[in-house]
């Protein structure tokens, strides 16, 4: 069943599957950065906290864009077959549905990642360097 989703979502699960690996190592390495001892609230990892948001938002676009091109194929499709059941149709639009889906868990995986690293990156303490400048 997992692979039948995979397959189904066509071209776009290979976006969204970047997104969400682009997603995991940008929190891994942010968490790595934040939680070493001697981490400080440094410009750099707030810019590698802000790409986690950036990639889910990104799941999400290529989610929508894969839910209106799986949507316009199912009425190609439709429409060359003439008379089809409403069981058909409605299961061609659950299939590309499914892109969009899985693009708005990735942007809420996402969120809750950089949610919890950005608190994380304000209760830091600045370093002497940074609280000079």
């Amino acid at each position: 069943m997992p692979s039948q989703v995979w397959y189904s979502m066509g071209f776009m699960r290979w976006p969204l599957a970047f997104s969400l690996g682009a997603v995991i190592v940008l929190a891994l390495w942010s968490a790595f950065k934040l939680f070493r001892p001697g981490a400080s609230p440094d410009r750099r990892t707030k810019a590698w906290l802000d790409a986690i948001l950036f990639w889910g938002g990104f799941a999400v676009i290529s989610g929508v864009l894969g839910t209106l091109v799986g949507i316009i194929l199912a009425a190609q499709a439709i429409e060359a077959a003439g008379d089809v059941s409403t069981t058909l149709v409605w299961g061609g639009i659950k299939v590309a549905l499914l892109t969009s889906f899985f693009g708005m868990l990735i942007l809420a995986f996402a969120a809750l990642l950089w949610f919890g690293l950005q608190l994380r990156w304000r209760l830091l303490e600045p370093s002497p360097q940074e609280s000079a400048s």
